[in-house]
């Protein structure tokens, strides 16, 4: 009687064990990824405001520079749970999670879409996050299991685009291997009147004379975008178009690829690469 006692003590002693080195695992994965997401929100109070042609953001959510997100990334990947619980869970564009357990988002949120899609990654009594892309998702699934499916998040830093970035008289055409390279950059220049500000008969002659201006650009950066698409297509997967719509309808009849609507702020020639960084920045709202 006493030797089972004992050896159930032993057995219940080393199961406790187990069990608090499990969750110190846990705990420090947790401690990474909100230091993580810590940083970004600091980096996030410190960026200027964008331009007017973006939807303002809702309160509690974060943008993450591709850097931010490869990093969370890996931080993500390195949490494990015995139990089989970490659900990860995918919608492509318009898709919603309306099939998530309460227990882990709850019912108002269940309604959230995206033109890109959305995605929910949550470890049950610990966190949960909802991120949309900078790009489609391809596919959709839910995955309960002892790690994250992250790869159709990685799938997306790595996806060629060919960006066109169109503002009267100064346009830009990149391409783009992924988040972290650009393969190639244009700037398309033409002249283009300033904005009058006198009224009547000056003010009327004037807007004509700078809508023919706009539709000269127009013009122009479409025969150098069809170049580029002819050139690129086999390599890009999309196409994203940003900047003035009585630009980008120049434009829109040259692409067989899928083609997205960015909202991103103007280019700046002299740093591409903010607007690569611009283009490949997740949405995320952390619970």
């Amino acid at each position: 009687m006493l030797q089972d006692l004992t050896r159930e003590k032993e057995e219940l002693k080393h199961t406790l064990e187990k069990r608090e080195e499990r969750l110190k695992k846990i705990t420090s994965a947790y401690q990474e990824t909100r230091r993580a997401l810590k940083e970004a929100e600091l980096r996030l109070r410190g960026t200027p405001e964008r331009s007017s042609d973006e939807t303002p953001e809702a309160p509690g959510v974060q943008k993450l520079a591709p850097r931010i997100m490869k990093r969370l990334l890996r931080r993500l990947d390195n949490i494990e749970s015995p139990e089989e619980d970490i659900l990860s869970e995918y919608r492509t564009p318009g898709g919603n999670l309306e099939g998530a357990p309460e227990a882990i988002l709850p019912r108002s949120l269940k309604t959230l879409a995206s033109e890109r899609g959305i995605s929910l990654l949550s470890l049950p009594d610990v966190f949960t996050l909802i991120i949309v892309p900078p790009l489609p998702f391809v596919s959709e699934g839910v995955t309960m299991g002892r790690r994250f499916d992250l790869s159709p998040i990685q799938e997306i830093v790595d996806t060629p685009v060919l960006l066109i970035s169109a503002h009267a008289g100064d346009s830009m055409i990149m391409v783009s291997l992924g988040a972290d390279q650009i393969e190639s950059f244009e700037i398309v220049r033409t002249p283009v009147k300033e904005k009058h500000s006198k009224g009547g008969w000056s003010q009327r002659r004037f807007e004509r004379l700078r809508e023919e201006d706009i539709r000269r650009h127009g013009e122009h950066l479409r025969e150098r975008v069809e170049c580029a698409v002819e050139r690129y297509a086999p390599l890009v997967k999309y196409v994203a178009v940003s900047g003035e719509p009585d630009l980008i309808r120049y434009v829109n009849q040259c692409f067989s690829l899928p083609v997205i609507r960015a909202r991103l702020g103007k280019h700046d020639e002299r740093n591409p690469e903010k607007t690569l960084e611009e283009l490949y920045t997740y949405t995320l709202f952390r619970m």
